[in-house]
């Protein structure tokens, strides 16, 4: 399925001709987002570059940070943080097997699996650009924070083991991080997640310019409700990182 795909959009940048423009502009969504992510997944090699942004409830941004790197070998992610806040890396960008996962591989493999939808962001897009719009299933983009807000926790314990203490201050510590779960799952159980994100795509070659998340973060603390929100960019560089923070413009 793969080749089939790759060798399509090869077709396509290779004939000039408006007939397989014409059949692209009628092609379903889910179609041409697999065609770019098609496009994507058989790169060797490939640069990106972004942002991640987290907003508190009062609207300020309570974290943020830029990233830059390189995926290879069909998949293999090197990526350098402006910084190491945690609130962003683990918060924003959710876990996958026990380690930060890159959100745009991420939301790859959630539509993969049939847990979003796709849909045109705009019928009337520019010539040289396919502009989608994927949504996360519900369920799926609620389990992603919260698997990083987990592994927040996890984080911090790991800390206090690693660290040498008396049998007194092991103990005072153990009983915050117990108090902070506690707390954590509460607020978990009335957590609801909406994740919204617009995939750019060049129309000749399918491969994808940028992805930007917009995800929205509803739940009660201590019987408050309280509303967040997450914003993330990400440019993709043919051919690998350009060397520079905020790729390209």
């Amino acid at each position: 399925m793969r080749t089939r795909m790759a060798v399509f959009a090869l077709l396509c940048l290779a004939l000039t001709s408006t007939g397989c423009m014409q059949r692209a502009e009628g092609m379903p969504a889910d179609k041409a987002f697999a065609l770019s992510a098609s496009a994507l997944s058989g790169s060797d090699s490939y640069g990106v570059a972004g942002e991640i942004a987290v907003y508190d409830p009062n609207g300020a941004i309570a974290g943020k940070s830029r990233y830059e790197g390189e995926v290879t070998g069909h998949g293999k992610i090197n990526v350098k943080w402006s910084d190491s806040s945690p609130l962003v890396r683990t918060q924003a960008a959710g876990t996958q097997k026990g380690q930060p996962a890159f959100p745009p591989l991420q939301l790859l493999n959630e539509v993969k699996h049939g847990k979003a939808t796709v849909k045109y962001a705009d019928r009337s897009n520019e010539d040289r650009v396919v502009k989608l719009l994927v949504t996360l299933d519900e369920n799926t983009a609620t389990k992603r924070i919260a698997e990083g807000l987990r592994a927040e926790i996890r984080g911090l314990r790991t800390d206090v083991t690693g660290k040498s203490l008396s049998a007194k201050q092991r103990k005072q510590a153990e009983d915050v991080l117990s108090k902070a779960d506690r707390t954590l799952d509460e607020a978990l159980s009335t957590l609801r997640v909406r994740t919204v994100c617009l995939w750019t795509a060049d129309r000749s070659t399918w491969f994808p310019r940028q992805m930007r998340e917009e995800t929205v973060l509803s739940y009660r603390w201590n019987g408050k409700p309280y509303r967040e929100k997450r914003v993330s960019e990400t440019n993709f560089l043919r051919g690998g990182s350009n060397g520079t923070m905020g790729g390209r413009r």
